[in-house]
């Protein structure tokens, strides 16, 4: 049995209480995956703040079809897409929470001295992986998320996006072949 499902019966039938409980279980997860997503500190607060008051009012219409969690993670996942297209548009644009360049090292503000050669090629490299799963389509950029860095499984996924197992896998594997072509071998 699902063992969110009594928390979202709760919340139908008016407790409150149980909306803190879900965001408790859910929230760390949660932030970690539309972070995955987004990579902007601000926007995944807003998702995340924004996928738990989507909670509290669709609750009255959710279906046990699928898990709590998984219905959870579907909603963050429409408004990942949304703030996507947004912050699109918005490259250009001067955040503090992203380097001024695309292509500009991430550094802390505390700490100014130079990274190693080994941290900083590690460093280059994750942001090269990170420029070419923000490239993929976004059906690929999804699955290869919600599956290598969220290491969901296979019928999660499926779950979340609402396709099929079979189509899940083949997403990640088309992901990973334009990554490959993208970044070389070693990916």
């Amino acid at each position: 049995m699902d063992p969110d499902l009594p928390l979202i019966q709760a919340l139908q039938a008016g407790d409150d209480s149980a909306l803190n409980e879900l965001i408790d279980r859910h929230r760390g997860t949660l932030h970690r995956f539309v972070f995955h997503y987004l990579r902007n500190t601000a926007a995944c607060e807003d998702v995340v703040q924004e996928t738990f008051v989507r909670v509290y009012f669709k609750a009255g219409k959710f279906q046990p079809k699928s898990s709590v969690k998984t219905w959870i993670y579907a909603i963050a996942l429409n408004l990942c897409r949304d703030q996507f297209r947004r912050l699109a548009r918005h490259r250009g644009d001067v955040s503090l929470d992203a380097p001024a360049r695309r292509d500009a090292p991430r550094a802390e503000v505390a700490d100014r001295a130079p990274l190693p050669s080994a941290r900083a090629a590690e460093s280059d490299r994750f942001a090269q992986l990170q420029r070419a799963i923000d490239e993929l389509p976004e059906k690929l950029r999804e699955a290869i998320i919600l599956f290598s860095l969220e290491q969901r499984s296979q019928n999660e996924v499926a779950d979340i996006l609402g396709i099929t197992p079979k189509a899940v896998e083949t997403r990640v594997y088309h992901a990973k072949a334009r990554l490959r072509a993208a970044l070389g071998a070693g990916v």
